[in-house]
């Protein structure tokens, strides 16, 4: 389906206020889940919608439709609901879009590989390595995949016309074992942005072989040392801590309740310590040339050398900070607003060797996933629960610890980080839900930071 520069000009034209948009968007996705052997029917969808959304100072309407016929008259409909007359009177500057003349919602292909080679390469690997008879301590298991392909095209009042393809790519594995009152969970998955890079039997064989790996190291486990010290966390737990615990706070819309609010140019964190949102990463999730308000892609420095620099921000809060977006303005669907959100969020890696740091060491703990996690707003402390960690005993890793936390207090935290490795490295199949479910990249090397462990 084609949109034009001049009918999208027209509609934002005839109504009114600060910052007005349309949002059209063209969604397929497939879905297919097998558990214990069981494969569920495949789920196809495939939507076309748009949203309008009118925005003052004080006021802020927004509405969805549920499909592309009869656009003028809906548009009137919206201005029936929302605009008085004395609203309909207000001039408010003209808008005049940029870009091309036309923009294509695109049909989206075809999923261009056969359910059958899915399903028989799945059967295939759960019986090599997952079936009873060959890892009898697997009790439950669960496989899924996920293909969305979303495109969508932007019109507003920042003289923005264009469009754009989102991908939403997911394979994903949850092995359980039980025994008496004991119950292991694992997850593991593969994400990529587009439809067929990274989908394959090799890559989903390493994601199982993994799984079954952390699986079995847990069954063999020791209770926890309780006391503040030293903990390594390596790359694959450190971005769970950071997302949720400090990158969070610097997200612009949440600046009310952040510990870094007001502190632009001030001291944050250790030295060395550079974090850094950069979506433009190619083949990394959500990887994207523009945001969905339709500003570039770029890499934001949000802290440097462990000076505060700047938060993120979408076209609301740049506004209310006399700032320019950072783009990142995202929204889940069309029936969303959009909003501050993270894109490709990392710790900037430094010269030092793990290998090194656990050679450093004689009695320390070594942090490698985790698991839930709870963060208190008013004070900056929180807690997570550790999936899978050690013992550092004599300068090496020895026993699984579990029943164990670590808590502190995140600015302390982030002033507290002695060691940054150099072994960065991407997780790329995390969703986080901050008011809208949306994918996130992050990643992280090993540090060395002092946190307080607790046995459970």
């Amino acid at each position: 389906m084609q949109i034009t520069k001049e009918q999208t000009q027209n509609y934002l034209n005839s109504f009114n206020w600060e910052f007005r948009e349309i949002f059209f968007e063209k969604s397929k996705t497939f879905k297919f889940t097998c558990v214990n052997w069981i494969f569920k029917t495949p789920v196809f969808s495939s939507l076309e919608w748009f949203s309008i959304l009118s925005r003052s100072w004080k006021n802020e309407y927004f509405k969805v439709f549920s499909d592309l016929e009869n656009i003028d008259e809906k548009i009137e409909r919206f201005k029936e609901e929302f605009f008085n007359k004395d609203d309909l009177q207000i001039i408010s500057p003209k808008i005049i879009l940029n870009g091309k003349e036309k923009l294509e919602l695109k049909n989206i292909e075809n999923i261009n590989f056969e359910i059958d080679e899915i399903i028989s390469s799945t059967l295939d690997l759960f019986q090599e390595y997952i079936s009873k008879d060959k890892k009898s301590f697997v009790s439950s298991s669960e496989i899924s995949v996920i293909l969305s392909h979303k495109s969508f095209i932007v019109g507003n009042s920042e003289w923005n016309f264009s469009n754009d393809t989102n991908f939403y790519n997911t394979y994903f594995i949850k092995l359980i074992w039980e025994k008496a009152e004991n119950r292991e969970e694992i997850y593991e998955k593969i994400t990529w942005t587009d439809i067929i890079h990274k989908f394959n039997k090799e890559n989903f064989k390493k994601a199982i072989l993994k799984s079954i790996n952390v699986l079995e190291k847990q069954l063999d486990w020791k209770t926890s040392p309780s006391w503040k010290i030293d903990v390594i966390i390596w790359n694959e737990a450190w971005w769970t801590i950071i997302h949720e615990a400090v990158w969070h706070w610097l997200e612009a819309d949440l600046q009310n309740s952040s510990v870094y609010k007001n502190k632009i140019w001030q001291k944050v964190a250790s030295e060395n310590v550079t974090v850094v949102d950069n979506p433009t990463n190619i083949w990394e999730r959500w990887f994207y040339n523009f945001d969905h308000e339709w500003h570039f892609a770029k890499n934001t420095v949000l802290i440097e050398n462990w000076i505060l620099k700047s938060y993120l921000h979408n076209t609301k809060t740049a506004k209310k900070f006399w700032v320019s977006s950072t783009g990142h303005g995202r929204k889940e669907t069309y029936q969303h607003k959009s909003l501050v959100r993270m894109w490709n969020t990392y710790l900037l890696p430094w010269t030092d060797k793990k290998e090194d740091l656990i050679a450093k060491v004689s009695h320390w703990i070594y942090v490698s996933r985790m698991w839930w996690w709870q963060v208190n707003i008013t004070n900056w402390n929180f807690v997570f629960k550790v999936q899978n960690w050690y013992l550092i005993e004599n300068w090496k890793l020895t026993h699984n610890v579990k029943w164990a936390t670590i808590s502190w207090n995140w600015p302390e935290m982030l002033n507290e980080i002695y060691w940054i490795c150099d072994d960065l490295n991407f997780f790329d199949w995390w969703t986080c839900g901050k008011w809208q479910s949306m994918p996130v990249s992050d990643a992280c090397p090993t540090i060395l930071t002092k946190l307080k462990v607790s046995w459970v």
